[in-house]
């Protein structure tokens, strides 16, 4: 049994003789081709230096034997701790049983090459494991010399004018008929062999031709001989090939307008244009003829018109076709009673109210007939000795009654009186001027008491004709009594930032903020009658709310026809304002510039948002009109709405189309109602027809209302005044929440 000495030596001896097996004996150990790293020298710290051996070599014998001996295999070994620059040289006599080390030298520093320079030679052509050849790197590490793995590009051959399997040849046998890679090109019809097989153009002669803009049967002509008929929706056309496209030429359809034509060639005629009444153009108002004029099933509703008595305005109403019940005071005849009854100016004038038993011989002031002028005096006077009868005598100077008898003074004037210095209102020349009831003037006011110079309301004016009070009426031009002229009477309460009832409270005491009003309109042909009634209600609309400070209006138009050409433009036609210079802008606007059709409302609120909102799906600069023909005045870039920061935003859009856009990226009706939920403080209505489209959607959504359009300016009116009054009574519009 071996010892524990002897087992750790054959051990290290077995290790040594593999190591070396790998090895040459002149260098210490070059890489094999296919490696990188050198194997580290096997560690001889471990083998016993008192194990056995038959050949062990001193210093003193002649150690030329080792090298020469076939037995004797010698390698350098890493030195402990497996350092690869400090190595030793061990000779083992693998003719021994068991093989013995028979030298080994002390460890030197063993370099084959500089550490410093770790790349030593490039490019060194060599052949890889796979036989082809390649290139590799000479290199130093650790100051040992290594060779890189044999880089190669050499595969099998392809078809692409490359010799890629390193033979010397390019694409050999893999070339077409016409010598390139690839199928061989079908014959065309160019007057060239495209195949290659020594033919010009062969099969072409029986082609028919067709509408391509090519010569298909190859006889140097295109697209010849091709004319035919066609039809499309607004009848028979001619069919021709132009530029290699079919086109049929005929009546096209447009957009439907109301002028009873079927301009869109379906088959009807003025569909979804035509009034409640079944024509083109306004419902007409309705009259007091007994005739159900605005065509709503009812007869002369809701007519009324003012009228008067001398005792003051009133008005009546329209009832089969008869203007009725004229509500004014009515004219009663006087009675002794301390009242002006008959509303002439006079109060128990021509009646013997006064006169009772102790008033006889009591003078009287007065001033009516049989005076001319001035103030003159009457009394009574017993008709019978026993004074049963007691009556009022005419009225007189008052020297008439001075004189004994009455009226005997040959140089008194009866019939005028005392000269006064103001003139009365009761159809009598009081200060003697030959005038009647002139230069009079009072002011009046005929609301509810306590309302007087609260909010809006003002006195008016009175003056006096013909002992009444009243005024001329603007219209009439004709003296009307009772009429206060300019007075100003609580109304019904608008949110315009005023007190409109009178009650002390302004807007139901809330307010309107600072708002901007934004107006959206489409301005196609098929809008023709809708913005008559459209632009009619806006400027009614406008004028109930005319402070420059709180209202901002502006208004966008498109499509409206360029002045040059045929181009379809998204206007800003005004920007954001007060009313004074939009009411200029919208007079000077005038229905022109309608023969469009391609309604980008989608577009003018994405444009409109775009400087508010905090989501934008799409910058301004990638945006582009699809079309040619479309534009936009400004241009994208520079299409701001000068919004005030801080102030209520709503916008209010009419269209009779659906919803659509023509900018690419194309805008939908979810980035809208995305970009509005994204937007602080703005609301957005919408008029349309056909249930709402998707405008309704984004009325919802944006907070706002869905209103039918109509063509009736009235039923427009108050549909805005609606939105106005809801405004206002909430307070504004709604903050945005946060863009997801």
């Amino acid at each position: 049994m071996k010892t524990d000495k002897t087992l750790r030596f054959s051990l290290a001896f077995f290790l040594l003789v593999l190591v070396s097996c790998s090895k040459e004996n002149t260098n210490g150990g070059v890489l094999d081709s296919g490696s990188s790293v050198v194997e580290p020298a096997e560690d001889v710290s471990e083998i016993d230096a008192d194990a056995p051996t038959d050949t062990t070599i001193t210093d003193t014998e002649d150690t030329y034997s080792i090298w020469t001996d076939p037995c004797v295999d010698c390698a350098w070994y890493f030195c402990p701790p497996l350092d690869s620059v400090w190595q030793k040289q061990i000779c083992i006599n693998n003719c021994n049983d068991p093989p013995t080390v028979v030298h080994e030298s002390d460890c030197v520093e063993y370099l084959q090459c500089d550490p410093t320079q770790p790349l030593i030679e490039v490019d060194i052509p060599c052949v890889s494991k796979d036989g082809y050849p390649g290139m590799q790197d000479k290199i130093c590490e650790k100051g040992q010399i290594l060779y890189t793995v044999c880089e190669t590009e050499c595969f099998e051959e392809i078809c692409d004018y490359e010799d890629n399997d390193c033979d010397g040849e390019t694409d050999e046998d893999l070339q077409n008929a016409c010598g390139e890679c690839g199928p061989l090109p079908d014959e065309i019809c160019d007057d060239v062999d495209n195949d290659c097989n020594g033919e010009t153009d062969e099969g072409f002669s029986a082609i028919p031709e067709v509408c391509n803009n090519l010569d298909d049967n190859c006889n140097k002509l295109v697209d010849e001989d091709l004319e035919g008929e066609c039809s499309n929706e607004c009848g028979p056309g001619k069919l021709l090939c132009i530029a290699g496209k079919e086109v049929c030429l005929g009546e096209e359809p447009g957009e439907e307008i109301c002028n009873y034509i079927d301009d869109d060639c379906d088959g009807l005629v003025d569909e979804g244009q035509l009034n409640v009444c079944g024509k083109c153009g306004l419902v007409p108002s309705e009259e007091c003829n007994n005739i159900d004029d605005d065509c709503n099933g009812k007869i002369d509703e809701g007519l009324v018109q003012p009228c008067f008595t001398a005792c003051g305005p009133g008005f009546e109403t329209c009832s089969q076709g008869m203007w009725t019940s004229c509500n004014a005071p009515l004219v009663w005849p006087e009675i002794c009673d301390g009242l002006d009854n008959d509303c002439d100016g006079q109060i128990d004038e021509e009646l013997n109210c006064l006169c009772t038993i102790q008033d006889v011989g009591a003078l009287f002031p007065c001033q009516e007939n049989p005076l001319l002028c001035g103030q003159g005096y009457k009394t009574c006077e017993c008709v019978d000795p026993s004074c049963q009868t007691i009556v009022t005598t005419n009225c007189y100077a008052i020297c008439h009654w001075l004189a004994s008898p009455p009226g005997s003074d040959p140089t008194c004037d009866s019939l005028v009186g005392m000269t006064l210095s103001e003139e009365e209102c009761n159809n009598f020349d009081d200060n003697c001027n030959n005038l009647i009831d002139e230069d009079l003037f009072a002011s009046c006011y005929t609301g509810p008491e306590g309302t007087l110079y609260v909010g809006i309301c003002s006195p008016g004016e009175m003056t006096c004709e013909a002992g009444a009070w009243g005024h001329y009426n603007d219209v009439t031009l004709n003296f009307t009594p009772s009429l206060c002229k300019d007075e100003v009477t609580p109304q019904t309460e608008l949110c315009n930032g005023l007190d409109d009832d009178c009650d002390g409270n302004v807007d139901w005491g809330e307010g309107l903020q600072d708002t901007d009003i934004l107006f959206v309109v489409d301005w196609s042909g098929s809008m023709d009658v809708e913005i008559s009634a459209v632009m009619t209600a806006l400027n009614q609309f406008a004028s109930e709310f005319s402070d420059e400070k709180v209202v901002q209006w502006g208004i966008i138009l498109g499509p409206k026809q360029s002045p040059v050409g045929n181009e379809e433009q998204l206007i800003l036609y005004h920007n954001l304002s007060g009313f004074t210079d939009f009411l200029a802008s919208m007079a000077s606007l005038g229905f022109v510039g309608m023969n469009t059709g391609s309604e980008m409302l989608l577009d003018a609120l994405y444009l409109s948002l775009h400087n508010i909102s905090g989501l934008l799906p799409y910058p301004l600069s990638d945006l582009s009109w699809s079309w040619g023909s479309i534009s936009s005045v400004p241009e994208i870039e520079n299409f701001v709405v000068n919004w005030r920061p801080g102030a209520d935003r709503i916008i209010i859009v009419f269209s009779d189309e659906p919803e659509q856009s023509y900018l690419t990226p194309q805008i939908t009706p979810q980035n809208i109602i995305d970009m509005a939920a994204a937007t602080p403080q703005l609301k957005i209505y919408t008029f349309s027809s056909s249930g709402g489209w998707e405008w309704k959607n984004i009325a919802l959504a944006a907070g706002g209302k869905y209103y039918s359009l109509t063509n009736n300016p009235t039923a427009m009116y108050n549909n805005l005044m609606e939105i106005l009054d809801e405004i206002c009574k909430s307070g504004g519009a709604p903050e945005a929440p946060a863009a997801p």
